[in-house]
């Protein structure tokens, strides 16, 4: 049976925890970690002999960049999901029913995000299911556990527990936005806070492979030991490890979740 143009229209059902590029974005990685790959392999190396290990090097490369991508699209889905809410207790301190709520949050959102915007496609996936007698708090229940975001998750139970018992729902609600946009606002305070020690990180990174290609510049017959010899070559790949450790390190010490 051929669907309306409604139902075509209506945004699927994202689960935040998988990702899968497009064309153009494995087309740009891809450049990308081949240009770095090459460029070390002749900064390290002088020879590009360790492109055996590309394969396993791009499998660690893209597995890290997918969860990248995962965990930015978590923190665009959140940034949005906060006003929302927001919006979508105005509503119902304003007499609206919590589906009618749900509406008016999407239009105001609509108007302020965009209709690409993640939380506004959400917002319209749930609308269309609550057409077809879906409840809003399984609705809700549904896109924390596909989100799996802290504050979506604590949101969700705090509803569906406020429609099972009644009451003052709207203040229930009201209370747990304005904690959610507290603890918001306190993250992205701290992540002021730690921009310049960042800045400073990846600077820093840089200056190993600074040092290297002013060794090579200024004294080649000394840095040829590295690149001829057996020791030289094992030497390279221990600084090596030890750069990608202590990079690692450095981005989970900046890595701060309220």
């Amino acid at each position: 049976m051929e669907r309306n143009g409604k139902e075509k229209n209506m945004p699927m059902k994202i689960t935040y925890d998988r990702y899968f590029f497009s064309l153009k974005e494995w087309i740009m990685y891809l450049g990308a970690a081949l240009a770095g790959y090459t460029v070390l392999s002749l900064l390290l190396y002088d020879s590009l002999w360790s492109f055996v290990m590309f394969p396993a090097a791009l499998f660690f490369y893209f597995r890290m960049l997918r969860q990248w991508c995962v965990d930015k699209r978590k923190r665009q889905l959140l940034d949005t999901f906060v006003p929302a809410m927001e919006a979508f207790v105005v509503a119902l301190r304003a007499g609206y029913s919590a589906e009618s709520a749900l509406k008016e949050s999407r239009r105001d959102m609509r108007k302020l995000a965009g209709e690409q915007d993640l939380m506004v496609k959400e917002l319209m996936y749930m609308e269309g299911q609550m057409g077809v007698s879906v409840p809003l708090e399984e609705l809700f229940l549904g896109l924390a556990e596909r989100s799996d975001v802290e504050e979506i998750r604590e949101f969700a139970r705090v509803f569906a527990a406020g429609k099972r018992r009644g009451g003052e729902l709207d203040r229930i609600l009201n209370l747990t936005v304005s904690h959610m946009k507290q603890k918001q606002e306190t993250e992205k305070d701290i992540l002021a806070e730690i921009a310049s020690r960042r800045m400073e990180q990846n600077v820093m990174s840089l200056v190993p492979f600074g040092i290297l290609l002013y060794l090579r510049w200024t004294s080649p017959e000394y840095m040829m030991v590295f690149y001829t010899t057996t020791a030289g070559k094992i030497m390279m790949t221990v600084c090596l490890g030890l750069y990608l450790l202590s990079w690692f390190w450095g981005r989970r010490i900046t890595a701060i979740r309220v």
